[in-house]
């Protein structure tokens, strides 16, 4: 699927704020260790792409809490 595909598929931009709320709303919390494998495309079109999620992660979860990250391109 083509970038342009993938932005019109997307049913509302997805940034680094949006992230983070839709984090916390779903549960995350200040110095939680959370384990993450996910995949990118499966967010749809993300502003600013895995730096934003990251960056929303570690935004909810504070310097006090760990992150815990599988990527596909580690192996």
């Amino acid at each position: 699927m083509s970038e342009s595909e993938v932005i019109i598929s997307t049913p509302s931009p997805r940034t680094h704020q949006s992230l983070a709320t839709d984090l916390s709303t779903a549960g995350l919390k200040p110095g939680m260790t959370v384990i993450v494998h996910s995949s990118l495309s499966s967010l749809g079109w993300v502003c600013g792409g895995s730096v934003a999620v990251v960056q929303a992660l570690t935004d909810v979860i504070t310097p006090q809490g760990n992150l815990v990250m599988l990527c596909n391109f580690c192996y």
